[in-house]
């Protein structure tokens, strides 16, 4: 079975432990003891170990790089946050919207993966073991987040190909409400590929979590159901991604070539200079979304393929590789942010305009306190002056 999210995977594999009893998550059972067999018997002497097993060390490893991805993304993407929340320029453009928007996502599924490792339902009502289960240690919310941010780049992407290969059609015909939809439809996407089939198929367990995270009776429908989602959240934005990017980056290159022709004729120094700096700022968007796919690509490309094989039986499963895996595609949510911060030109002006005045601050604070050494000691020296003239009067 294909493991449908890198999050909810980890959460699955990283519980498994050897127990009797029977516990199937996802469709796997990990139970190691052979007495819970029907064809065991009592003198066997040899146990059987589930492949889906991840032994106790690893899993603390895992879950210690999962909660320090985590942080560090809960941290970059606030501080992008708040670079583009508070910058001049943020809402001067639909692209910055669009931007702001896939940090907010990237925020909530950093923010909410911690928290699904630091409450557990153990020890709660069933109402509120359920909640839990629901909200935090399900990671329904993280994943949908995750799926919903990759619906983000798919729509950055539709609208940097229509407004550089088509300009005039994106002149003529775009509108403000688009840039609204293009913030609500991925939250959309997110719940129908995520929130609602995990909070359908999750429940409480003898005090765990349990998220089977699929749709179907059949063995023939969970199998569609894992292709279809293998499909749309990882080859159809990577075609869209290649697509459109590589049209882009041809049109570009045609519009530099047509700037160069223009400068060797003479053409207004004012409108080349001004068309320069329009290109440039093309540029660093395109450069920055790229940068931004391409995490994407490399961060999932392993969980999801290796997911895929296992669900058609071309290689066998291991819960280890899944971990694994796993770790490696949060790193996405944690990359994406320092891309913004060292590629995008609103971000990047913003933190050196916050290090100058931090800097220009301590330099005004280390002259005040210079200027006030002297200007203390002459007046006690100009004081004692005029103490000995009095007295000598």
């Amino acid at each position: 079975m294909e493991a449908t999210t890198a999050v909810t995977w980890l959460t699955l594999i990283a519980m498994a432990h050897p127990t009797g009893d029977n516990v199937t998550e996802a469709g796997f059972d990990f139970s190691v003891s052979p007495s819970s067999s029907s064809s065991s018997s009592s003198s066997s002497s040899s146990s059987y170990v589930s492949p889906y097993y991840v032994s106790p060390t690893l899993t603390m490893a895992f879950n210690a790089a999962t909660c320090t991805i985590a942080v560090v993304g809960v941290l970059a993407n606030g501080y992008v946050l708040l670079a583009m929340v508070f910058s001049k320029d943020s809402r001067s453009n639909n692209i910055n919207a669009f931007i702001t928007h896939q940090t907010i996502l990237d925020l909530i599924s950093c923010i909410f993966l911690l928290l699904g490792y630091v409450l557990t339902p153990t020890g709660k009502s069933d109402f509120l073991a359920l909640f839990v289960c629901w909200f935090f240690t399900s990671f329904a919310i993280s994943v949908s987040a995750g799926n919903a941010s990759i619906c983000g780049l798919v729509i950055i992407t539709v609208e940097r190909y229509v407004k550089i290969v088509h300009p005039v059609a994106h002149r003529n015909h775009y509108r403000r409400w688009m840039t609204r939809l293009g913030i609500v439809i991925p939250w959309i996407f997110g719940i129908c590929t995520s929130l609602i089939p995990i909070w359908a198929t999750s429940k409480v367990v003898r005090g765990r979590c349990v998220t089977f995270d699929t749709i179907g009776s059949t063995p023939a429908q969970k199998l569609t159901w894992h292709i279809a989602r293998f499909l749309l959240l990882y080859v159809a934005p990577l075609a869209v991604f290649v697509f459109g990017y590589w049209k882009i980056l041809g049109v570009i290159r045609r519009q530099r070539k047509q700037v160069g022709h223009n400068q060797s004729q003479g053409t207004s120094n004012a409108a080349t200079a001004a068309e320069a700096a329009s290109k440039r700022a093309e540029m660093n968007v395109i450069k920055t979304m790229v940068l931004v796919s391409v995490s994407f690509a490399v961060c999932f490309f392993c969980i999801r393929t290796y997911a895929i094989l296992v669900t058609l039986k071309v290689v066998r499963g291991f819960g280890a590789l899944y971990s694994l895996f796993s770790v490696f595609s949060y790193a996405s949510r944690c990359l994406n942010p320092f891309v913004y911060a060292t590629q995008y030109e609103i971000v990047r002006r913003w933190w050196k305009v916050l290090v100058i005045g931090i800097i220009c601050r301590k330099h005004v604070e280390e002259s005040s306190a210079t200027s006030s050494g002297p200007l203390a000691g002459g007046e006690k020296r100009q004081t004692r002056k005029i103490h000995v003239t009095t007295e000598n009067l």
